[in-house]
C-alpha cells in the first residue's frame, strides 16, 4: 500500500510532460497530467512553475508553492524539487512535508520539513521520509531530538478503511 503511494507521489512529481521519453511509475501512466501555476518559466535546462502549483493526474493532486525540474539534453531530468507546503493526496492517502525531491539517478523522492503521512486513519510523522522508486523500500528518518511516531487502529469487521 505505501509502495503504490509513493509510485504515484514519482508520477506526479516525475510528469512526463517534462520527462519527454521517461517511463512513467504507476499503471494509469497513461493518464493525461496537468500542471498549472501563476507563472512558468523555462530557461537553458531548469523548468519553474511558481504560485499556485498543481500536478493532477488521474486521482492524484500534487500542490505547492514552488515546483523545479532541471532537465537533461535528451529530454529526461535529473531532479524534480517541489518547495513550499508540498501536499500530496490520491483520495486514500495523502502527504505533506515542506519539500519533496525526486532524484532519477539516484531512483528516491524523499520530503522533508514534518512530513505526515495519512492512509485512511493511519498516521505517521518524521522529519524525513525517502523512498526508492525501484525496491519500494520506505525509510522514516525523525527530526533531531524527535523520534518517528505511528498511530494506527487495528480494523473490525464492521469498520473497513
Amino acid at each position: 500500500m505505501i509502495k503504490n503511494f509513493f509510485r504515484t507521489i514519482a508520477a506526479a512529481l516525475s510528469f512526463s510532460v517534462l520527462a519527454g521519453a521517461e517511463a512513467q511509475l504507476v499503471a494509469d501512466s497513461d493518464l493525461p497530467i496537468d500542471i498549472t501555476g501563476d507563472t512558468a518559466e523555462f530557461q537553458d535546462n531548469l523548468a519553474t512553475w511558481t504560485g499556485n502549483v498543481r500536478v493532477v493526474q488521474g486521482e492524484g493532486i500534487l500542490t505547492t508553492k514552488r515546483l523545479e525540474a532541471v532537465l537533461l539534453d535528451d529530454g529526461g531530468f535529473e531532479t524534480i524539487t517541489a518547495i513550499g507546503d508540498v501536499r500530496y493526496s490520491n483520495g486514500k492517502e495523502a502527504l505533506t512535508g515542506g519539500r519533496a525531491v525526486f532524484n532519477d539517478q539516484a531512483r528516491t523522492i524523499t520530503m522533508t520539513e514534518d512530513v505526515i503521512v495519512t492512509q485512511g486513519k493511519q498516521v505517521l510523522s518524521a522529519g524525513k521520509v525517502t523512498y526508492w522508486v525501484d525496491t519500494g523500500k520506505v525509510l522514516f528518518t525523525p527530526e533531531a531530538g524527535k523520534r518517528i511516531r505511528g498511530l494506527f487502529f487495528t480494523q473490525s469487521d464492521d469498520e473497513q478503511t
